[in-house]
């Protein structure tokens, strides 16, 4: 009987020191929030489900760009006006895709769906879906329908949202290793419902969650149209801080003129730099104007402000791995 007891006790306290993570609304950005992630433009196998699992991406990941999850006001985007029960505008800060939210709801996080400008856009106004459904634990699944307007051609196709936190265990990044963390899977099939077409979309996201931490530490994301693959990504926390300094070193870059009316001049001193600088334009509310990757070989770059408004403006500069920001006027 004691040996018994005895083995209980240290099975009760090893389940205890390995407790699976319980994730809540406190991981949901809000408006304002930047957060500077990696991109690595290979898509990695997402690995195993399960309890207790090791994911090791430590040297399967490489940084391609630096980039800003950036969270905006809906109204300061071009795309508003297609999402308007929408509170939330994500954005990485390349311009490569607007997505549309609510996060004010603390058991849930609602999505009105997405802009990939001049490429396509898909719309869940009429029946828009709850992404995550809070708390979640391991083994959680859920199931919603959608409706979504596709374009180009206006096809309107019903759909289906598949929910699943299928693993939880230790993430080894590049640069860290965090334990008890949780992964999530969401899959998003559209598929049309015209009975002369026959076209779907599936889009399948892994994310890997940290009770404490706002963002993923990792997102594997694929979308597939029509049997071909259309988007991939793989981005992850570059342990950086998301701070930002105001002024801009003048030993490493320079901006002028300033006040600006046409061409404003970036001069960046490439001894010190060792990745290529990922330069966006705001305006005073928040929205993104322009945003360009210079080579970290480039001594001299241009942006052409003659198109834009008098006022003022923020020029944001990921510059070896730090956010530096410089406010100029248009005259």
């Amino acid at each position: 009987m004691k040996i018994f007891f005895t083995l209980s006790f240290t099975v009760f306290i090893s389940s205890f020191i390995i407790a699976q993570p319980t994730i809540t609304s406190n991981v949901l950005p809000v408006k304002g929030d930047t957060i500077l992630m990696s991109l690595d433009s290979t898509l990695v196998p997402a690995g195993a489900n399960g309890a207790n699992v090791t994911w090791d991406f430590s040297t399967s990941l490489h940084q391609d760009i630096l980039i800003e999850r950036i969270y905006l006001d809906p109204t300061n985007t071009a795309y508003s006006s297609k999402f308007p029960n929408a509170k939330l505008c994500r954005t990485d800060g390349i311009g490569a895709v607007y997505s549309y939210w609510d996060n004010s709801n603390s058991s849930k996080s609602v999505y009105y769906g997405f802009v990939e400008p001049n490429v396509y856009d898909q719309n869940y106004n009429n029946l828009p879906l709850s992404y995550y459904k809070f708390p979640i634990n391991y083994n959680d699944v859920f199931v919603d329908s959608l409706s979504a307007i596709t374009n180009p051609g206006g096809i309107v196709g019903p759909g289906k949202y598949y929910f699943n936190a299928d693993g939880w265990g230790t993430l080894k990044l590049p640069h860290k290793t965090v334990g008890n963390v949780l992964r999530t899977k969401s899959v998003i099939y559209i598929g049309d419902s015209s009975p002369s077409i026959n076209s779907y979309s599936i889009t399948t996201e892994y994310a890997w969650y940290q009770p404490s931490k706002k963002e993923p530490l990792l997102v594997i994301s694929s979308v597939i149209i029509n049997h071909t693959l259309h988007r991939k990504f793989v981005i992850y926390d570059n342990g950086t801080s998301t701070g930002i300094n105001e002024s801009v070193p003048s030993e490493i870059i320079k901006l002028f003129p300033n006040p600006v009316s046409d061409l404003l001049t970036i001069r960046i001193d490439g001894t010190n730099v060792k990745k290529d600088c990922v330069v966006s334009v705001f305006d005073i509310t928040g929205k993104m104007q322009k945003t360009f990757i210079v080579n970290k070989s480039t001594p001299l770059f241009q942006i052409d402000m003659s198109d834009l408004p008098k006022g003022i403006y923020f020029v944001n500069m990921l510059l070896n791995d730090k956010l530096l920001q410089q406010k100029i006027v248009k005259e």
